[in-house]
């Protein structure tokens, strides 16, 4: 299998309202041989105002943000989308990526009416590469080691895991960067631990982690609750009613006996907390699993193998508690309530009828003089806000005085809310996240650099108040 090992840096942490900046990947072959790579920017959409503290991070002046010169977010995802798309079929690698680059990625493909799935479906699959590190770590010290902290605590940020392996980082937070990093330390496992290279590779597979999860009594799996990262004995007592991706897994640490004391509603709270005794295994998102003979002793603690087997066998006698359990954590799986933003409207809605997946391609072919008619007959409404949104970002000039003002007035609402508690930034927010980073001290290049942003924000306060444009 080919490989796509990819890196994004964005305008900040909200997968939903901030966006993809810089984009990284290579292309390579089934044993990490680079083939071919892209590497792009692009500028702010217009009703985007970045994170001071993602600019901070990045060492990016807002002047880089805004070039004029640069692609638009448009430009940049449909010129990614082609990329990717010709090195498909592909196992699609990134660092912590199926919670954070893979998320944007769909986001931006949705957003400029692209298939969001391009990086699992069509015989492509994903995995990440932290959850490689972490796995050879724990079975294979010998071949990767952690990073450690001041307090001797394993730390798994890409830079330090790099520095503790023997990996030359030559700069942090570029996507470029990071990429190649990534390659590297795939290429140590696969060349000094391939049996663990290997499952990784079969885990990416949504039937191979089925198949291992209903055929092991017993196994191993890595999870991390908020920043802790846990690895939990367990054994499978069965999947959600209707999304069979997700399977709900005992803890075999669990005291069985108070857990038989709980009512439904006491069980359903205790699946809330971070000390849930069941765990959801999701069979897309290549977790990270072992089997009880790969472990160590110290995984297994305080049973052997033989007490792990027999404490099952006792499990499997008692189904209506097993049924219990599934019930409860099925029943405390977050609910999530419907958004009036298109931005937070990708799963809620499910994928496009047939009719706007060909429209959408109808969109892409024709020239913009065309593309506000073929906006207007999407069935979906988010996909006719998002093309509408698209002509008015890209060609303004072809859309109507009214329908030009509407969304003009939309973005300097967006950008000018007063209100610090939406989901995206404004620029009250940004204007006080910088301040706040002022307030804490910088040096003198990232005090300059804040020091432009806060100019930046101020001209878009006067330019957004000016009387609308006709």
């Amino acid at each position: 299998m080919s490989f796509v090992l990819y890196d994004v840096e964005t305008t900040g942490l909200a997968k939903r309202f901030d966006q993809i900046v810089h984009f990284a990947a290579v292309y390579t072959d089934s044993e990490l041989r680079i083939n071919d790579r892209l590497q792009i920017r692009c500028r702010l959409m217009p009703h985007i105002v970045p994170s001071p503290e993602a600019m901070h991070l990045t060492g990016l002046r807002i002047g880089r943000l805004t070039d004029p010169a640069l692609p638009s977010h448009f430009e940049m995802v449909t010129e990614i989308r082609q990329a990717l798309q010709s090195w498909c079929p592909a196992l699609f690698l990134g660092f912590n990526s199926l919670s954070f680059d893979e998320e944007f990625l769909r986001q931006a493909f949705y957003l400029c009416l692209h298939d969001a799935y391009l990086t699992n479906t069509q015989r492509s699959a994903r995995a990440d590469v932290l959850n490689l590190c972490r796995m050879t770590a724990a079975l294979r010290p010998d071949v990767m080691k952690p990073a450690l902290d001041a307090t001797g605590r394993a730390v798994f940020k890409l830079k330090q895991l790099a520095e503790a392996n023997g990996v030359a980082m030559t700069q942090a937070h570029d996507a470029m960067a990071d990429v190649l990093t990534m390659h590297a330390l795939c290429e140590i496992v696969r060349t000094r631990a391939p049996e663990i290279w290997s499952q990784f590779m079969r885990f990416s597979q949504k039937a191979s982690v089925d198949s291992f999860m209903t055929g092991e009594e017993a196994f191993l799996v890595s999870e991390t609750v908020g920043n802790q990262h846990r690895t939990r004995l367990v054994t499978r007592i069965g999947q959600h009613s209707e999304q069979v991706i997700r399977h709900y897994c005992l803890d075999l640490s669990a005291d069985f006996d108070h857990l038989r004391g709980l009512s439904h509603d006491e069980l359903i709270a205790l699946c809330k907390t971070a000390d849930r005794p069941i765990v959801t295994v999701r069979t897309n998102v290549a977790p990270t699993l072992w089997a009880l003979y790969d472990a160590t002793p110290e995984h297994l603690a305080p049973f052997d193998e033989a007490e792990i087997l027999e404490r099952v066998a006792h499990l499997r006698d008692d189904r209506p508690f097993l049924e219990r359990l599934r019930a409860a954590a099925q029943a405390a799986e977050r609910a999530y309530l419907p958004s009036p933003h298109v931005e937070e409207q990708l799963y809620e809605r499910g994928f496009p009828p047939p009719q706007d997946k060909a429209l959408m391609a109808r969109f892409h072919a024709a020239p913009w003089e065309q593309r506000q008619g073929i906006a207007r007959q999407f069935a979906d409404e988010r996909y006719r806000r998002l093309a509408m949104r698209l002509v008015y970002f890209e060609r303004p000039d072809l859309l109507s005085t009214e329908l030009r003002l509407t969304l003009q007035q939309q973005v300097r609402k967006r950008v000018l809310e007063a209100d610090v508690n939406t989901p995206w930034r404004s620029v009250v927010k940004a204007r006080r996240e910088s301040e706040a980073l002022i307030a804490g001290g910088l040096d003198s290049e990232d005090l300059d650099r804040q020091h432009q942003f806060l100019t930046y924000l101020d001209e878009c306060t006067e330019r957004l108040a000016l009387p609308l444009a006709s």
